[in-house]
């Protein structure tokens, strides 16, 4: 019923990561997405749907459908512009919240939401969960109950819509600066694989 069990959509440093990560897991992978040197296929994909009772329906830019149980949009690395500071790189003196917010995604991640926007230097609306166009209206309704918010997602990156996950800019409301640029692409991969993973019904490697 499925061709695979994980598309990847976007060929920046979170795509790239999530792909190889899944590559060595063994699993079925279609890596889609324009402008990289090593894409397995650098079609466009047009629309993410929700297919049969707990997969997905990805479309490319020729009508090709094709059919997976778990995706990710990691999208957005193009649109990366300002780049967290590493931690070595911090003057002596600086607040050490800066410091907590470069380095410490996971720990970010499990505090309040109200904590979070006041740490972090994130614009919540930089990273809409409307401009996510790929997917149906009732999907992106799903993902958060604001459209001018980022899609919500837990600490495997798996957004409200079981099975969708996503990586880098859209993220970043919630596991705070290091997710707005490369530095975070490790970090991200593995707890991705670790969702799709648990979503697919195996037990991680």
């Amino acid at each position: 019923m499925y061709e695979y069990d994980l598309i990847v959509v976007g060929t920046g440093p979170y795509g790239r990561s999530i792909a190889a990560h899944a590559t060595a897991e063994g699993l079925r992978l279609r890596h889609l997405g324009r402008r990289a040197r090593r894409a397995a296929d650098d079609r466009t994909v047009t629309a993410v749907r929700p297919y049969g009772r707990d997969g997905f329906e990805v479309v490319t830019e020729d009508g090709e459908s094709l059919r997976t149980r778990t995706v990710v949009l990691a999208l957005g690395p193009a649109q990366l512009t300002q780049l967290p500071t590493p931690a070595s790189e911090f003057r002596r003196g600086e607040p050490h919240r800066n410091r907590f917010c470069a380095t410490h995604p996971a720990l970010f991640r499990r505090l309040p939401t109200v904590v979070r926007l006041l740490l972090s230097d994130t614009d919540p609306t930089s990273a809409r969960t409307d401009r996510v166009t790929l997917l149906s209206m009732p999907v992106r309704r799903r993902l958060s109950r604001t459209p001018d918010a980022p899609p919500w997602v837990d600490t495997r990156f798996e957004s409200a819509h079981p099975g969708l996950f996503f990586a880098g800019l859209l993220t970043a409301a919630f596991f705070g600066p290091a997710i707005r640029s490369a530095h975070g692409a490790e970090f991200t991969a593995r707890r991705v694989l670790k969702g799709v993973r648990r979503r697919l019904g195996a037990r991680p490697r």
